[in-house]
């Protein structure tokens, strides 16, 4: 049956299933077969974007135009560069951009490290040490989001910044995945009318090829790794007892000296093991066998609790 004679529904689920990041990468084959098939995929196309910051600053205004009507999930990129200038302007760009945009469901911030092969050894750039995300949070406050992913095991915010109780205050908010270099309990500061149902914590800066993994570090006080991993067990159970509407909530971390993720998941009181780093961070992993013997000291191992350094120097697996 020629493509032309297919119902546009059956067409729209087909553009579904193929999907708009296939769409993007094969752009000459699968949009430019018609000006009847381009004004089907369009759409689709434009479901879903991964862009870096400053393809967000330069972003032309007509095709902010075409974003404000079909977007409905963004990924942002930072970029791993201490010359990056925009940061003042971006959350001017996202105050702009993402109240235009009704459908927007999903968003996410990436910050990867910028870990390179070929230095193993170079230490790492804070190249978001002038940045504060405030602004950004403030803006997805009052936006329709249900999931959010922010994820910059990278680098740092800001210097004394302080986003952990404003993270997860989005009225719509349903899912959210967690991974930052300052973390604390704040961030389980939950409103009653909270409809969060998944939250995952990861509180392990491990990245695939490095050669040392850090750990996340208290926003406000000096305390040491295995003092917050504890706190956000504590606080995250704590949650679970008060808002019964959670299914999934989990705190990562990765353990000495395999560098394993373990998950600890908060509502079964039980800890499991995601021994491939490219697992899902959901994913349900293996039994871990020292659970009944594990104390969570274990997990990091140092002389003693107060010298526990932020980044620890292991083997890869």
């Amino acid at each position: 049956m020629p493509l032309h004679s297919l119902p546009v529904e059956v067409l729209y689920l087909i553009l579904q299933f193929v999907g708009s990041d296939s769409l993007r990468k094969h752009n000459a084959c699968c949009l430019l077969v018609s000006k009847w098939w381009y004004k089907l995929a369009e759409p689709v196309m434009l479901q879903e974007l991964v862009l870096n910051a400053n393809q967000l600053n330069q972003i032309p205004d007509k095709a902010v135009e075409k974003l404000t009507v079909y977007l409905q999930r963004l990924r942002i990129l930072m970029p791993h560069t201490s010359n990056w200038h925009a940061d003042e302007q971006l959350n001017d760009v996202f105050s702009q951009f993402l109240p235009r945009c009704p459908r927007l469901k999903a968003f996410g911030l990436r910050a990867p490290s910028d870990f390179d092969p070929e230095n193993p050894f170079a230490p790492a750039t804070n190249y978001l040490e002038s940045w504060s995300p405030t602004g950004l949070f403030d803006t997805l406050d009052s936006s329709a989001i249900s999931d959010l992913v922010i994820d910059t095991s990278g680098s740092k915010f800001q210097s004394g910044v302080h986003i952990c109780p404003q993270i997860l205050k989005i009225p719509s908010l349903r899912s959210a995945r967690i991974r930052m270099h300052n973390v604390c309990p704040r961030l389980l500061d939950l409103e009653q009318d909270s409809k969060i149902e998944s939250l995952i914590i990861n509180l392990s800066l491990k990245e695939p090829d490095r050669f040392h993994a850090g750990y996340s570090r208290h926003c406000t006080e000096p305390k040491s790794a295995y003092d917050l991993y504890d706190e956000m067990v504590v606080a995250a159970t704590a949650v679970t007892k008060t808002h019964p509407g959670i299914k999934l909530l989990r705190i990562l971390c990765h353990k000495h000296p395999y560098l394993e993720i373990v998950t600890s998941d908060c509502i079964e009181g039980t800890k499991r093991i995601l021994s491939d780093e490219s697992q899902d961070w959901s994913d349900d992993g293996l039994p871990d066998p020292d659970d009944a013997e594990l104390s969570d000291w274990d997990l990091f191992t140092a002389d003693s609790e107060d010298e526990a350094p932020a980044t620890l120097a292991y083997p890869l697996n």
